[in-house]
């Protein structure tokens, strides 16, 4: 996938949100990377940024083949807090940089001020692409609002049960070829939606696939960038097995009626103010 600002992010990745740290995250990340992903997404919040950074020193691949982001936890907003932060996540992980940093929320309030700082991240080459995480319209309007470049991403919530209700959402991003990127692809693993039949009389049409195939093929025919999870390096490989099958527009349609609720993420589209924080740093120019 090609985003706004020229940069290329492969179409599926991992991410590693709950992976304990140590072992477990940095195994996951070390096998993920040598069965052939090359994007992982964490965040600050998720406290294991050190150990995808010992992952992907482990798999000894080269950094320029990699995408690698983090996301910024909501007690670090603001210009000061976001340049500190980010910095010490890039540290952490033991790189010179990261490919992509986004705003984990609207939560933390001063979006202005925060996208600024990141902006000045960007200027100064340690970040590459910069995004937001759980952005509503009128949050990334705020962005347009006030003359900055928009972000390249919006990592939201994303499967058959909510896109009714973020329709409205995805249809603004693509309208400004903001990528949308998914988290919660696999309904956090709850079997009691798993085995919905609407997934599972899919999964019976397709030989060797599973319901994680069917929602993940879902998601990538509605042009979404993936980032699922797991820890278990057999689960891991299998999430690539994507791309030798296709959903009819009928299983699709079917999928996309969906409705429930997962009860397990936040909601910050929904629920966080618009609150703008400093907004003069960049039309000073000090980026």
């Amino acid at each position: 996938m090609t985003l706004l600002d020229g940069t290329k992010i492969p179409g599926l990745g991992m991410g590693v949100y709950m992976s304990s740290p140590g072992a477990e995250t940095s195994n996951a990340v070390k096998w993920a990377l040598e069965l052939g992903y090359r994007m992982i997404d964490t965040a600050q919040m998720y406290r294991n940024e050190a150990s995808v950074g010992d992952g992907i020193k482990d798999a000894g691949i080269p950094r320029e083949e990699l995408w690698i982001q983090s996301k910024l936890d909501t007690s670090n907003h603001g210009y000061k807090q976001t340049i500190a932060s980010v910095k010490a996540s890039i540290k952490e992980m033991g790189l010179k940089y990261l490919d992509c940093f986004l705003i984990h929320s609207p939560y933390g309030g001063k979006l202005i001020e925060t996208w600024d700082a990141l902006l000045q991240l960007q200027q100064d080459g340690l970040v590459r692409s910069i995004g937001v995480s759980n952005f509503g319209v009128r949050h990334i309007q705020a962005i347009v609002d006030n003359g900055r470049p928009l972000p390249v991403m919006n990592q939201i919530e994303m499967h058959p049960m909510v896109l009714a209700d973020r329709q409205a959402l995805i249809d603004y991003c693509n309208k400004k070829s903001i990528v949308v990127q998914a988290y919660g692809s696999l309904f956090f693993g709850k079997t009691e939606f798993l085995d919905k039949p609407i997934v599972t009389n899919i999964v019976k049409n397709h030989a060797g696939k599973s319901a994680a195939h069917v929602l993940l093929r879902w998601g990538w025919q509605k042009g979404f960038q993936l980032i699922p999870k797991s820890v278990k390096k057999h689960r891991i490989e299998s999430n690539m097995d994507i791309f030798d099958f296709s959903l009819s527009d009928a299983e699709v349609a079917s999928l996309d009626g969906m409705k429930g609720a997962l009860g397990a993420y936040w909601d910050p589209i929904a629920d966080a103010d618009v609150e703008l924080g400093d907004t003069e740093k960049y039309n000073k120019q000090e980026l």
